[in-house]
C-alpha cells in the first residue's frame, strides 16, 4: 500500500495533465506534485532496501572511530532550513570536545537527521526541537526533544515498529513513511548503542540515545 498511494498519485497526475490542453500554472502544478511523490516514493525504496539488507544481513557495516559531535553538527546544519521553513526554532548544544564512538559516519548522520526531522515534523509553528550532546566516563548521550504533540502511553511501545504511525493522516500528509524510527533503532543497535523515548500528550517527546565511548 505504502508503494502503490505514491505511484497511483503519480500516475493520476500525468494523464490527467495529458487529457487536455492546461496553461503554465497548471503544468507547473502537476510537476511539482509529480516530483513530491516521486521524492516520497524514492525515500521509501530506499528505506526498504536499507531494511530488506539489515535482515538479510547483506548490509555489512564497516564501523570505526566517529566523530559524534561533528557528525550530529552536520545532522543539525542540515535540518536547519527544514526548520525554519515551518517556522520551528531548532537550538543545538553540542560543545566543542570532541567525542568517539564505533559506527558510520553516513549511518549515524541519518540516524540524527531522522530523529531531528521527526521531532519537526510533530511540532506546531512556533514551538522548538533541541538536540544535546553529553558525556560520562564511558559513555556518549544524544537527546533530541521537542515540544510536539506527543505520543499516548499506549503507542509509546509500537513506536519503533515498521510503518506503525501515532497520527496516520497526518504522517502520510507530510510525507512520512512510518520507516524512520525502525531505520533509527537499527542504526543505534548496529552501532552498539541504545535508544528509549519518554513522551506525554501535549507536551512533546524526547529521544535519548547512549552510545559506548
Amino acid at each position: 500500500h505504502e508503494l502503490r498511494a505514491p505511484v497511483t498519485l503519480i500516475r493520476t497526475a500525468a494523464e490527467y495533465t495529458l487529457r487536455r490542453e492546461r496553461t503554465r500554472e497548471e503544468l507547473v502544478e502537476a510537476m511539482e506534485k509529480i516530483l513530491r511523490e516521486s521524492r516520497r516514493t524514492s525515500q521509501l525504496i530506499d528505506s526498504l532496501l536499507l531494511l530488506a539488507r539489515a535482515d538479510s544481513d547483506e548490509e555489512v557495516l564497516q564501523p570505526g572511530p566517529v566523530r559524534v559531535d561533528s557528525v550530529l553538527r552536520d545532522a543539525v546544519h542540515r535540518a536547519g532550513e527544514f526548520a525554519a521553513g515551518k517556522n520551528i526554532r531548532l537550538a543545538a548544544d553540542v560543545g566543542e570536545n570532541a567525542f568517539f564512538v564505533n559506527g558510520e559516519a553516513a549511518l549515524l548522520e541519518r540516524l540524527f537527521f531522522v530523529l531531528i526531522e521527526n521531532g519537526i515534523n510533530y511540532t506546531p509553528e512556533h514551538g522548538s526541537v533541541s538536540v544535546a550532546l553529553r558525556s560520562s566516563a564511558d559513555e556518549v548521550v544524544i537527546e533530541v526533544a521537542d515540544t510536539g504533540i506527543g505520543i499516548a502511553p499506549e503507542d509509546l511501545p509500537h513506536v519503533f515498529d515498521r510503518f506503525w504511525r501515532a497520527d496516520k493522516a497526518r504522517s502520510r500528509e507530510m510525507g512520512g513513511t512510518g520507516l524512520g524510527l525502525s531505520i533509527a533503532k537499527w542504526i543505534v543497535e548496529k552501532s552498539g548503542g541504545t535508544i528509549r523515548v519518554e513522551s506525554a500528550v501535549g507536551h512533546g517527546s524526547k529521544f535519548e540515545i547512549r552510545f559506548p565511548k
